[in-house]
């Protein structure tokens, strides 16, 4: 069996393979959608190939003036032969027309024609001779022997209702819709002949180079029999945190807000990787190339020299310019280019610019963690998240529950300072450390420091120490101002009755009169230092202090 290319790159692919010859194709769409390009295009590179082609367009304009406007692309070919017919009498006297077209081909033979388009054809006649010359038109092109392409400008619904989508034996329908960045072009194969093609919307995109067509990407399930072994990422403690490292072939979400140093545990996971021979993706959506190869400069890392080595390469687009089929196809060729081993997605938010349904964009993440695994990459994904501190949260995408490990990153404030919180939620098939870390981002990249033993409450940005809640039972029936004044005391330790005034914003004579009550109560002494009067706390967590 015969299997000719469309030579439009993709295209071939949703088809099942290309086009088997003899074949007619509806090319059906609306206005500006690209049927015709798409039909030229196809036309060219047959022609370059060696095949005899014919134009028909069906408009007021001269051969010459349509050659002159086709003439502008890149892909266009000079051998074609363009022969337009008059739009009106396509209206008033199909027949005739008819006669002419095939005329045409009986005089060139032609391998593929594009008749360009077949809407106005019998436009005045009533439905029934409409549905009798379509049969007319169908039977000719049935004689010529050749792949024979015709547009159409029809709505998806109006394709079926049209006895044509019987007659032919491939339907491509295009259509386009705006977003709120962007507008977005759509391909469906709707039907087609003897061969197994791509269900489902694809992407397509017209540029002066033509129609380039990317193919929904549906990786299957791949499964791994192997024992996953751990691969490290150069923070010793982290990786001692989670039993080793990282497993092989495993997702990991980091998520945090802005600054928690994201993109620098990506970094170390991607520069020891490549250290060690391991080559690595970095698909970014904030930093362009250059930028983040500066960033990675601070912390002493040449991402420039590794990427001269092919251990390292970063992959951009701005968040409103990302077509998904596309960049998943980038994607997959530079894994493949370097033979990548890791890979990290930082930002994985900035995918909201690319979908308006949250759905689609969850089934896009999951595609390509499939995707990673099924290449035998180890994968890191980051997600900001819009809350500084408050309401604990991982992303603002639904995603966490599909990866293998999530770890959150956390700004808290301790004592008035604005310190970093680090925690592994979970880790699928191993055991890992449960603390709560403290860490800091320095001239060498992340270093974690001690768990907060002393303080609960981190993870809600309302740290306190447990100090503190060893005192709550003894609070509990003191009225808003005596509890004021006692929790500035546990604070302070030792205070004095200025300092007092200013913490609690009670006038002196208020305050004397809560600290009296206190001191009846047993709660709090007085004593005199250097003639300035000072009052302490004397509660313990086992009770009162004489």
């Amino acid at each position: 069996m015969e299997i000719r290319s469309t030579g439009i790159a993709g295209l071939d692919e949703i088809l099942g393979g290309g086009i088997i010859p003899p074949s007619s194709i509806l090319i059906a769409g609306t206005a500006g959608t690209g049927r015709t390009t798409l039909g030229i295009q196809s036309l060219c590179a047959a022609a370059k190939q060696g095949e005899s082609v014919i134009y028909i367009p069906i408009t007021y304009k001269s051969s010459e003036a349509v050659r002159e406007k086709l003439s502008r692309f890149v892909f266009f070919e000079e051998s074609i032969e363009i022969h337009a017919l008059d739009r009106g009498v396509a209206e008033r006297d199909p027949l005739s027309l008819l006669v002419d077209i095939s005329n045409l081909a009986a005089k060139f033979k032609p391998d593929r024609v594009l008749i360009d388009t077949i809407t106005p054809l019998g436009y005045s006649f009533p439905v029934a001779e409409q549905r009798r010359f379509t049969y007319s038109l169908t039977t000719a092109i049935a004689e010529w022997n050749a792949i024979v392409y015709m547009t159409a400008t029809m709505l998806r619904e109006e394709i079926h209702r049209h006895v044509i989508s019987d007659l032919v034996d491939g339907i491509i329908y295009l259509w386009q819709e705006a977003s709120r960045f962007k507008t977005k072009r759509h391909i469906e194969i709707l039907k087609t002949s003897g061969l197994q093609y791509l269900e489902g919307e694809h992407m397509f995109e017209i540029t002066v180079n033509g129609v380039t067509v990317y193919p929904m990407f549906k990786p299957a399930v791949m499964p791994f029999a192997g024992k996953l072994g751990r691969i490290k990422t150069s923070i010793h403690d982290f990786d001692n945190m989670l039993g080793g490292g990282i497993f092989e072939r495993s997702s990991t979400l980091i998520g945090g807000s802005a600054g928690t140093g994201k993109t620098t545990f990506g970094l170390h996971f991607i520069v020891e990787g490549a250290l060690n021979g391991e080559p690595g993706v970095i698909v970014s959506f904030e930093e362009t190339p250059d930028e983040l190869i500066q960033y990675a400069a601070n912390f002493g890392w040449d991402l420039r020299e590794l990427e001269q080595k092919d251990l390292i390469r970063i992959i951009y687009a701005a968040p409103s310019e990302i077509y998904p089929n596309k960049h998943t196809l980038e994607i997959k060729n530079i894994i493949d280019q370097i033979g990548a081993k890791r890979i990290v997605v930082d930002g994985i938010t900035e995918f909201d610019c690319a979908f308006e349904n949250p759905v689609e964009m969850r089934e896009h993440i999951l595609t390509l963690i499939r995707l990673f695994k099924n290449k035998g990459l180890t994968s890191i994904l980051t997600s900001e998240t819009t809350d500084i501190t408050g309401d604990i949260r991982i992303s603002d995408i639904a995603v966490s529950f599909i990866m293998d490990t999530v770890i959150l990153l956390r700004h808290v404030e301790i004592n008035s300072q604005m310190k970093k919180a680090f925690l592994v939620l979970k880790m699928r098939g191993s055991d890992h450390d449960k603390s709560l870390r403290e860490y800091e981002i320095t001239s060498q990249g992340i270093k974690l420091g001690r768990s907060f033993t002393e303080y609960t409450g981190i993870l809600t940005g309302s740290a306190k120490q447990k100090t503190e809640l060893a005192y709550e039972p003894y609070l509990a029936g003191f009225n808003v101002e005596m509890r004021s004044v006692m929790e500035v005391l546990i604070d302070k330790k030792e205070t004095t009755v200025v300092e007092l005034v200013e913490l609690t914003r009670f006038d002196e004579t208020k305050l004397r009169e809560i600290l009296s009550k206190l001191i009846g109560l047993g709660f709090v002494i007085s004593s005199t230092i250097d003639g300035v009067e000072h009052y302490r706390v004397v509660l313990t967590t086992n009770g009162v202090q004489g």
